[in-house]
């Protein structure tokens, strides 16, 4: 998270990504998938109960997270979007590989190791984390290829 540095939190460097692209995002105007996961990300870590979910939802997150910044990255970059206003995503398409092999070695397998039963709620954590991710990014997909000029994709 920027290891004390300002620039390197995540925060700022989205702000970054939001100011660059004339962004000012609300709850209103936020498509309530993505709304949902990160009311499920938020139950998890704040109900003691959900501890074991919530640690399969931050592992599938670190799993998944490469792959799909480095799309957002791409997406980014070939609409012209400045390196900076990109670093977020450009930064966590590398580093979040090395996170997701310290979560499996330094968490998952010694807390599934020292009592299995334990397996299954991570598990059910990182499936409802895959299951919102999904749905968010379906809606994402709908809303905006719906607005998109039909000769964008007529070339790729």
């Amino acid at each position: 998270m920027g290891r004390g540095g300002a620039k390197g939190m995540h925060g700022p460097m989205l702000t970054r990504t939001t100011a660059t692209l004339g962004l000012t995002p609300t709850i209103d105007t936020t498509l309530w998938q993505s709304l949902c996961l990160a009311n499920v990300m938020t139950a998890f870590a704040t109900t003691r109960r959900y501890v074991w979910q919530s640690i399969g939802a931050l592992g599938v997150v670190e799993l998944t997270a490469p792959t799909r910044v480095a799309c957002v990255d791409a997406g980014l970059k070939r609409v012209g979007v400045a390196a900076e206003a990109r670093k977020y995503f450009a930064l966590h398409a590398q580093l979040d590989i090395e996170h997701s092999k310290a979560w499996n070695a330094e968490a998952l397998v010694p807390l599934v190791s020292e009592d299995p039963s334990r397996a299954k709620y991570i598990a059910e954590g990182a499936v409802m984390r895959l299951i919102c991710g999904e749905q968010c990014f379906d809606t994402y997909r709908a809303h905006l290829w719906a607005h998109a000029h039909p000769l964008v994709y007529a070339a790729e």
